[in-house]
């Protein structure tokens, strides 16, 4: 297999992890409403929009590594090393404020492929 070729599937898994974890975050929104508009009264839908704009951030990211993965975008090895930088973070975050849990696991993965799909992008030269 060649390194182009591994790239682009990576891509492609990168893409579909964005999109999935994007899907996953947005299903839990009812939950997480209920339980903020319980516990926090007024911030509750302060919560609910910062919920909802992170599943759309990863859905956006998705999309820009979906454009990568069809080979539309030129070095597209920065796109996807900078979308890989969001699950990145928020895992950082997690694992400080909270704790590990099933998404931090599941946002590291996002970005261990986004990362990897980077890294195997051939560059100017190839």
């Amino acid at each position: 297999m060649t390194r182009s070729k591994s790239a682009r599937i990576l891509a492609w898994l990168s893409a579909l992890a964005f999109i999935v974890a994007a899907g996953l975050h947005a299903a839990d929104y009812r939950a997480v409403v209920l339980q903020t508009q319980m516990a926090l009264g007024l911030l509750g839908p302060l919560v609910a929009a910062l919920w909802l704009s992170f599943a759309a951030a990863m859905l956006v990211l998705g999309a820009m590594v979906t454009l990568v993965a069809l080979g539309r975008v030129r070095e597209g090895r920065w796109i996807l090393a900078l979308a890989g930088c969001l699950p990145l973070i928020t895992v950082v975050l997690q694992l400080y404020l909270l704790e590990f849990t099933r998404s931090t696991a599941m946002l590291a993965a996002v970005a261990v492929v986004s990362f990897g799909a980077a890294v195997v992008s051939p560059g100017k030269d190839a």
